[in-house]
């Protein structure tokens, strides 16, 4: 089943190894022909990520991109690694 579709065949086979590191089989694949008549766009131009259909719901599950917590409003949660409190006024000097 294809669990990722891309014009571009780097990204493919990136997609391909981070479902393969989880344990998960999978193959990339582009219409044979494409390449040699440079076809990139279209049905023909498109490379993509196939697993097994057992697979499919999980290779999705580890493809969707993860949800961003959101960044403070202020910057009095951040805290500076390395510098001790007597150091803070050199921050602002």
């Amino acid at each position: 089943m294809i669990v990722y579709e891309t014009p571009v065949e780097a990204e493919a086979y990136i997609i391909a190894g981070r479902l393969k590191v989880e344990g998960i089989p999978a193959m990339v694949y582009r219409q044979p022909g494409a390449a040699a008549l440079g076809i990139t766009i279209g049905r023909l131009g498109s490379i993509t990520v196939l697993v097994k259909p057992a697979d499919y719901e999980r290779a999705l599950s580890i493809l969707e991109p993860d949800e961003l917590d959101e960044l403070p409003d202020t910057t009095d949660e951040i805290t500076y690694l390395g510098l001790e409190d007597d150091d803070d006024d050199q921050l602002t000097n």
